[in-house]
């Protein structure tokens, strides 16, 4: 058994406890509590001190794209191209066309070097959406916990039955694959790139295999009045561009939520990404299915998306979980980025805290994700992801939750552990 404690532990079920410490054994957590009690139950473990540490909760990336993180290379790049005015369906195309534009060795090296990138900054699990096949041989050798989402994405009944069946084809053989690491549902891209029925058979399967269901759901304006009155820049620019016939869905003179629950799709208790668009009516949708949201706020500001009701959603009981989206739209897939990103809009905004952004960068997200039961805190009984964050470089005690968001980068993260098993250590 080993003992490791820091200068602050943070469970995120418990107040922070100054000299604090979880025992570990064979990858679970079987105590947690003060160093000087752990130390006196067990008194053969092996002791792993930090003191100038935080032990804290591996962070949760609820929902990313790590096949996009060559996109950089393409028009409407983050990084090179902020002060440009985007237009959401014209960056939609761009991403469509990088995926065109992809074989599986850029795949490959895209989904590594994203793997390195959010392992860096103290991620241990990730949600991710994509279809590259390659994808959990490159999470198996990393070590990192992951659930798949793999991609659905066209409107043409023709290709959609095709790569409804090769998705599910794909998930299948995920859910053979041999990693406790590693889980799989299915990722339907959004209701406008997809039919009615095969929204609704996916929805199905899930329901009755127990298995997560992921979309992108009224995250922009277009997506709105795409389906309030079937026109806009997703009826008149994105459906001809990519090829998906000139015939167009009637209006539904409903909100894209609204839309979801007439058709079952929410029965499933999708997690939905975004939301940016959300009625006070489809809160309460989204509250009485269960459904929860993945929000990514430094792509949503990116693409000019607009911000979720957080504080009515939280009131509702909403499970909210951080995502970064992919390096299409943000410059990092570093979870702290998207912390300060969320704090800022929630103060701004909403007059949100510290505490409430970390949840969602933990057990918010686990919970996203299904596993909540595993990670998300430091609990007995739950797995050790943790990671160890070096609060050295400041003293801001007063609030330790607003202190780690304000200040932690990548390199502040000294260790990172998932299952028990380092996969980043600077010590």
């Amino acid at each position: 058994m080993d003992i490791i404690s820091a200068k602050y532990l943070i469970t995120m079920d418990a107040p922070p406890l100054m000299a604090g410490a979880i025992a570990v054994e064979n990858g679970e957590i079987i105590d947690v509590g003060s160093e000087k009690d752990l130390l006196a139950r067990y008194e053969n473990a092996l002791l792993e001190e930090h003191p100038h540490h935080v032990l804290m909760p591996g962070l949760v990336n609820a929902h990313t794209h790590l096949e996009m993180t060559l996109h950089k290379n393409y028009p409407y790049d983050p990084v090179r191209q902020m002060a440009v005015d985007v237009s959401f369906v014209d960056w939609l195309i761009s991403c469509i066309d990088y995926k065109k534009q992809s074989g599986p060795e850029r795949l490959r090296q895209a989904v590594q070097e994203g793997l390195d990138a959010v392992i860096e900054s103290g991620t241990t699990c990730v949600g991710d959406m994509g279809s590259f096949e390659g994808l959990p041989v490159c999470l198996d050798e990393v070590g990192i916990r992951a659930v798949i989402f793999p991609e659905v994405l066209s409107y043409d009944s023709s290709v959609a039955q095709d790569l409804y069946e090769t998705a599910m084809a794909m998930i299948e053989k995920y859910m053979d694959f041999d990693s406790d690491l590693i889980g799989v549902g299915a990722g339907p891209y959004s209701p406008y790139t997809l039919s009615r029925n095969i929204l609704k058979i996916m929805a199905q399967y899930c329901r009755s295999s127990n298995l997560p269901l992921m979309m992108h759901t009224a995250e922009s304006f277009s997506e709105v009045e795409f389906f309030y009155n079937s026109t806009g820049d997703i009826a008149t620019r994105l459906f001809p561009n990519i090829g998906w016939g000139d015939t167009l869905p009637p209006a539904f003179h409903k909100t894209p939520v609204h839309y979801l629950e007439d058709i079952d799709f929410l029965r499933a208790s999708p997690i939905l990404v975004g939301c940016s668009q959300i009625t006070p009516a489809d809160v309460d949708r989204i509250a009485a299915s269960g459904s929860k949201i993945a929000w990514c706020p430094r792509s949503a500001r990116y693409l000019k998306e607009g911000v979720p009701p957080i504080a009515q959603l939280l009131a509702k009981n909403v499970v909210l979980g951080l995502g970064t989206d992919g390096i299409s739209s943000v410059n990092t897939l570093s979870m702290w980025d998207e912390m300060r990103m969320a704090l800022e809009i929630l103060k701004n905004a909403q007059g949100g805290e510290a505490e409430t952004v970390l949840k969602m960068a933990t057990v918010g997200g686990a919970k996203v994700l299904g596993l909540s039961d595993q990670i998300g805190t430091l609990t007995p009984g739950k797995r050790a992801d943790y990671i160890l964050v070096d609060t050295a470089h400041h003293d801001d005690t007063s609030n330790l939750y607003a202190a780690l968001i304000h200040h932690t980068k990548g390199f502040h993260v000294q260790k990172v552990v998932v299952d028990g098993k380092t996969i980043k250590n600077m010590n």
